[in-house]
């Protein structure tokens, strides 16, 4: 775990270190609640999910999926630097997880194990370390701040790329299903009545040409649909570059520009709204 830790924390604040295996996921000053934050897919895979605050009652949320029987592992971290390390567990932003049948737990900072880091030559502090078996559904995470203080929390053991999703849940894009044959009678046919077509759900390319500009900027992927607008501030190659994209498939431009570098990647995954409908 500790070798899992490190790796982990490398890839959150180091540029250009490779992002396979654990995914950094900020949390923006939008995730004010569990519901409007991200979506971990897969809540076994591990994931730093940072959250900073600049004062007192600042929330923020996010949720992680499991299947039943799932391992569910969260790890309360700090930085072993100001103010951080200077705050008492009373002082540092307080955690509750809900589980899908509505149990609630505030997760209690009894441990201070410091650790160094090599790579990034930082030092860190484990604060607490939760291990259950999942129930099937939705974890909600919510973390509420007392004062000026950053966290990480490292959710996830597996050492694989993961998925997370950003967004309301997409808005069903319905392909009208064929108008059912009026069945006969027994005497006339027999003849089975004709199975409506399915349903195709994502977000359509006319939404995503509804939203062009650096205030909501939509663009298509490979097949997803991506909400940009946070990223245009902090791509390192500038604005101009996230901004060229909105209300397009930028498909063909993501892939001469990134290729196959992994944090790219694993960046762009987290600003992802869904699939595009077909």
């Amino acid at each position: 775990m500790r070798k899992l830790l490190i790796t982990l924390l490398v890839l959150s604040f180091m540029a250009g270190t490779s992002a396979q295996a654990h995914q950094p996921v900020d949390l923006l000053t939008t995730d004010t609640t569990a519901a409007k934050g991200p979506l971990l897919v897969d809540g076994t895979i591990s994931y730093a999910v940072r959250a900073a605050f600049t004062k007192a009652g600042e929330k923020k949320g996010f949720r992680a999926a499991f299947a039943e029987g799932d391992g569910l592992s969260v790890e309360y971290l700090i930085v072993d630097k100001k103010p951080e390390n200077t705050l008492r567990p009373t002082q540092l932003p307080t955690l509750v997880m809900t589980s899908p049948k509505g149990r609630s737990l505030t997760l209690k900072l009894t441990e201070r194990t410091k650790f160094f880091e090599p790579y990034g030559g930082v030092n860190y502090f484990y604060l607490a370390r939760y291990q259950a078996v999942a129930e099937a559904g939705e974890y909600s995470f919510l973390v509420t701040a007392k004062r000026k203080a950053s966290i990480i929390l490292a959710v996830g053991v597996k050492e694989i790329p993961g998925e997370v999703l950003r967004g309301p849940k997409p808005t069903p894009s319905v392909t009208p299903a064929a108008a059912p044959t009026p069945t006969p009678s027994a005497a006339a046919s027999s003849t089975p009545t004709p199975t409506p077509a399915p349903t195709k759900v994502g977000y359509t390319m006319t939404q995503v040409r509804a939203n062009n500009t650096a205030a909501n900027c939509w663009a298509v992927i490979d097949g997803s649909v991506y909400d940009l607008t946070n990223w245009i501030k902090s791509h390192p190659g500038g604005s101009g570059a996230i901004v060229g994209l909105c209300g397009t498939d930028g498909s063909s431009s993501f892939s001469v520009k990134h290729g196959n570098q992994s944090r790219p990647a694993a960046q762009l995954s987290s600003y992802r709204l869904g699939p595009l409908a077909k």
